[in-house]
């Protein structure tokens, strides 16, 4: 049934992306600073916090929503994670410290919108980075929302309410998934390709990887899922990206 399922897929694919219409057209980003004091400038803020997130050109309902998404972090951020910050400062430290986010869209095909997010953090002389990703359904009941990995491989449906299917069925695609990854990181322990932890366990690896929203869209529509830095290798390492194609995935299911 599963290679049926997928050799359906194959087939129906590309007539489906060759009907499929253009992205959605870009808008120019929501974008801004702030310093802290007020009226500092990037010499003497004692901390600073940068975004540029993505925004869609229109004014439909999917338009507003996705636009809507990055506005309310914009927001969130000014009204709780910046004061926090700026409460964390020591009182007498020379050294400023930043928060600064980018983004990238990473998926732009008319079916999905996807997006990749970067929040470089620099406290006194260490910095890290943080990854996360967004993917919008631009078709069927979730246009215009934030999709995770269930709903993105068919098991579970938009009007999904009980949440024992919901559970149920996000476990089973985190399983999917982390087993995967999980064999790929064999894989390169073998090859000596990373430097993972010495005695990393598989449950250690679960308890710092959710794939049901740590992935994002690459511009050929495979989902690439990724591990934060210093979660399972040394810093050094990097975010570390798992690729796998919508087909891989839905013939393990």
């Amino acid at each position: 049934m599963k290679k049926l399922l997928c050799l359906l897929l194959c087939l129906l694919l590309p007539s489906a992306m060759a009907e499929a219409p253009a992205g959605l057209p870009l808008a120019e980003p929501l974008s801004g600073v702030y310093r802290y004091p007020d009226g500092a400038d990037e010499a003497t803020a004692r901390y600073s916090y940068l975004y540029a997130y993505p925004q869609v050109n229109g004014t439909d309902e999917i338009a507003a929503q996705i636009n809507g998404f990055y506005q309310y972090l914009v927001e969130d951020a000014m009204a709780f994670a910046i004061p926090m910050a700026i409460e964390l400062l020591e009182p007498d430290a020379a050294i400023s410290t930043y928060t600064d986010i980018t983004s990238e869209v990473t998926c732009n095909n008319g079916q999905y919108l996807s997006v990749r997010v970067s929040q470089e953090t620099m406290t006194g002389t260490a910095a890290s980075t943080v990854l996360s990703g967004q993917t919008f359904a631009l078709h069927g009941d979730k246009a215009g929302s934030v999709i995770s990995l269930p709903y993105l491989l068919g098991i579970l449906n938009a009007d999904e309410s009980d949440p024992w299917m919901q559970d149920r069925q996000t476990a089973k695609a985190d399983e999917l998934v982390r087993t995967l990854v999980w064999d790929v990181i064999q894989e390169q322990l073998a090859e000596g390709a990373v430097a993972y932890y010495d005695e990393l366990t598989f449950e250690a690896f679960s308890a710092c990887f959710y794939p049901e929203e740590d992935f994002y869209m690459d511009e050929d529509g495979n989902l690439v899922f990724f591990l934060q830095e210093a979660s399972v290798a040394p810093a050094v390492e990097g975010i570390l990206l798992f690729p796998f194609t919508l087909e891989e995935l839905l013939d393990e299911l």
